[in-house]
């Protein structure tokens, strides 16, 4: 066989195209081909190394029995049931302590503390808190208004568009 129908029954056989007797042709051909190059001699032993007939796979002996073993004794059943029961006990576990910190938690009543001992330094905190917030509204508002004559602009120019 040339080693052009060599290239071509490769490619053939890597795209899965070719039956028992191509593949059986083209084993005869490598084994028979000494003069190959040696990129289509790599591609060749990749073949034989693929090829069914050139497999010698050994099995131990009892690998079947042990296979079946390991299946029985966790098969898919039993061990999904196994995960759901432990699963369903450290999530009652998990809903048994947080309500248990829950009712804990809500049975302490917070003492209630006084954060100043004179009534003017708390007068004086009070307005310095609202003046603070009296200001930040109103830069609020300014950005407000400017946002709100800003989309005016826009909706003018869009509506003024298709008036047109």
């Amino acid at each position: 066989m040339k080693r052009e129908e060599i290239e071509r029954l490769l490619s053939l056989y890597y795209e899965g195209r070719t039956d028992e007797r191509q593949e059986e042709a083209l084993l005869q051909a490598i084994r028979a081909a000494d003069d190959l190059p040696p990129a289509l001699r790599r591609e060749c032993d990749v073949f034989l190394s693929l090829h069914r007939a050139e497999r010698d796979v050994v099995v131990p002996d009892g690998l079947e029995a042990r296979l079946e073993a390991v299946i029985d004794r966790c098969a898919w059943r039993s061990c999904r049931r196994l995960w759901l029961r432990w699963g369903s006990v450290a999530a009652t576990l998990l809903l048994a302590v947080g309500l248990g910190f829950g009712i804990a938690g809500m049975r302490q009543e917070p003492t209630p503390q006084d954060t100043f001992t004179n009534p003017e330094d708390a007068h004086r905190a009070l307005e310095a808190i609202l003046t603070e917030m009296s200001q930040v509204w109103s830069e609020g508002m300014e950005q407000l208004e400017d946002s709100q004559q800003d989309i005016m602009a826009a909706n003018q120019e869009i509506w003024g568009e298709f008036s047109e």
